[in-house]
């Protein structure tokens, strides 16, 4: 009590208090200034510990020291009798600024906070902010004076955003992302926290006759401030349109690696091509191909371009993957690309994929559709269709596509299919939820996600992936099993209706709410018709989780669909007569290279049961 008694006569208590209120005023000064100045990061990490240390000492003088009327003076040893100071108004004062701020301090650290998710895919993940070295490339503005060169800004600034995404260590939002702004009238700030990116590119083209104006800025989104910005003035053409790309991307390398303190690697832009038209035919091209729109006229943009540089390997893989595309009727819309039939596409896009390859081996696009192609996995592909070795090289083929280009969102679609296929559900997962975090409106990734969070079983996180779905207008159909089980049942039949029209064999779409309900119940009386009907429309993926229903219509389905893999299905994944089918097919040769899905595993005896 002698001591507490003492530091109360020194005034330490006092002063220990007034510390603490005046270090807390200091940190939210310098905590808005920093933010509005655009001081670095470690600003406040750097106040904090100065008044960290200065505490101690603050201490230590004011045991030594008292404040008098003559001034500061060495503060002796209590004298006999001496009365302990009263307390006063300073003193209450005092007390009730540390009381707030103590309180302040709490209120903070315990309120309940509203949380801030992103939905990238998979399972929400809280916002955490914009890593420092994330980046937007923004659609450069038509500066030309008949205001018809959109694409070839768009393709300008598109280049610039691939170049980037080559770059160890740094983060570039998607094209389809960073483009949905074009036209938008929001600031750089407003934009970058759309995206979740720290800094944002932004520019303008402009072409006149034989001359090209190009301006570019790089902006920090978090102040608004301006890191680097420089106008290029060159002759038009493909040479100098690929030096300025490399110009603008190694300066913003430049910047943003004094920005965060570190080195980022320099880039190399190489001309794609050196005949000016075709590559203009190829910009031209690029936005159908990418909005799946107007294919048969991108089609013609790209042939006219291969024959004006049959080296041209980017636009021979472009006409690779739209080939691809119409084989597999995923080019509706594009009527001119009806003289092609489905057969027909399949070969051109085989023997387009080849020619970009022998020109670029690393084409990831080329890459990926010639993995798609020689691994048959379509719809029509039955699983003796498909060995080992083809599921091997179709992981392997789209693995190596997406170690060239991380942002090849096909390729991770098509790979997250082939993992669904053999059962490995949770690599699946991963590869739709990364294919929506760089393409956000990819509807295929999110029908996919969807039937991959149904079949491992989390229904919650399939409807919230369908509502994310919905909310980016991604259109998609939503796993029925899923809206059945959480009891979503207007949103069941309209699904319903939506995929198999008003009217279906098994009747009113209210029986297949049922069926999902209680896949246990007794639905003998529609297997026959479900057969006729299977048959008939050549459906081998079938709607019905009643294993009753689907026992014997598993012969000949597409390698293993996402259906089989769902929960309530184990009693017919653990059904004899599945058992042998799946034991005469070559994926369990496949799983004793790659490893067992959770739901199957081998025996001692070599044979492959699933559970």
């Amino acid at each position: 009590m002698d001591f507490l008694a003492e530091l109360r006569r020194r005034s330490v208590f006092r002063i220990a208090a007034a510390y603490l209120v005046a270090g807390w005023i200091v940190m939210q000064v310098v905590d808005l200034i920093a933010a509005a100045s655009g001081l670095p990061d470690w600003t406040d990490s750097f106040a904090l510990v100065l008044l960290v240390v200065g505490f101690p000492i603050a201490l230590i003088i004011a045991w030594a020291f008292e404040i008098t009327p003559e001034g500061p003076k060495r503060t002796g040893p209590r004298e006999e009798g001496e009365a302990i100071k009263p307390f006063r108004p300073a003193d209450a004062i005092i007390l009730a600024a540390f009381v707030t701020v103590i309180g302040v301090v709490l209120w903070q650290q315990l309120a309940p906070r509203e949380a801030q998710f992103v939905t990238v895919a998979a399972d929400s993940v809280e916002f955490a902010g914009p890593e420092a070295a994330s980046i937007a490339v923004l659609a450069f503005d038509d500066l030309s004076p008949e205001g018809n060169q959109e694409h070839f800004s768009d393709g300008i600034s598109e280049e610039l955003l691939n170049v980037l995404v080559g770059v160890d260590g740094l983060e570039v939002a998607s094209r389809t992302s960073a483009f949905s702004f074009k036209g938008s009238d929001a600031d750089i700030p407003t934009i970058a926290a759309e995206l979740n990116v720290r800094h944002v590119v932004e520019g303008s083209v402009r072409r006149a006759g034989d001359t090209i104006r190009v301006t570019a800025q790089l902006i920090d989104g978090s102040n608004d401030r301006h890191l680097w910005s420089n106008t290029f003035d060159r002759d038009l053409s493909t040479q100098s349109i690929f030096e300025i790309q490399d110009e603008i991307a190694n300066a913003i390398v430049a910047a943003l690696s004094e920005e965060l303190g570190t080195i980022l690697p320099n880039v190399e832009v190489k001309a794609a091509t050196e005949n000016l038209t075709a590559y203009e035919l190829y910009l031209q091209a690029r936005p159908l191909f990418v909005a799946r729109d107007q294919l048969g006229d991108a089609e013609q943009y790209l042939l006219r371009a291969v024959e004006l540089d049959p080296t041209f390997s980017e636009a021979w893989e472009m006409r690779a993957a739209i080939h691809l595309l119409n084989s597999l009727g995923a080019a509706a819309g594009s009527t001119d690309l009806t003289s092609f039939r489905p057969e027909e596409s399949h070969i051109l896009a085989r023997d387009y994929a080849d020619t970009a390859l022998a020109l670029d081996e690393d084409s990831s696009l080329a890459i990926t559709v010639s993995t798609f192609l020689r691994y048959p996995f379509m719809p029509n592909a039955s699983v003796p269709q498909i060995d080992a070795v083809m599921l091997r090289n179709g992981i392997d083929g789209f693995g190596r596509a997406l170690e060239i280009d991380p942002h090849n969102a096909t390729a991770l679609n098509w790979r997250g299919i082939t993992y669904r296929h053999v059962g490995h559900l949770e690599e699946a997962q991963a590869d739709f939820a990364r294919c929506i975090e760089i393409e956000p409106t990819y509807a295929p990734c999110h029908t996919n996600l969807v039937a991959a969070h149904a079949a491992l079983g989390d229904d919650e996180a399939a409807f919230r992936a369908a509502v994310a779905a919905w909310n980016v207008g991604a259109t998609l159909f939503t796993d029925l099993g899923t809206l059945a089980r959480l009891g979503h049942r207007e949103l069941f039949l309209n699904q319903a209706a939506d995929q198999y029209g008003p009217g279906a064999p098994w009747g009113e779409h209210e029986v297949l709410y049922q069926i999902y309900q209680n896949p246990e119940g007794d639905f003998d009386h529609l297997i026959p018709v479900i057969d006729a009907w299977a048959e008939e429309e050549g459906v081998r993926d079938l709607p019905f989780p009643a294993p009753d229903v689907l026992i014997g219509n598993y012969d000949g389905m597409p390698a293993f669909a996402f259906l089989i893999w769902q929960p309530e299905l184990a009693p017919f994944r653990a059904d004899r007569a599945f058992q042998d089918y799946v034991n005469e097919t070559p994926i369990p040769e496949f799983w004793r290279t790659y490893g067992f899905p959770p739901q199957c595993h081998e025996r001692d005896d070599g044979w492959i049961e699933c559970e």
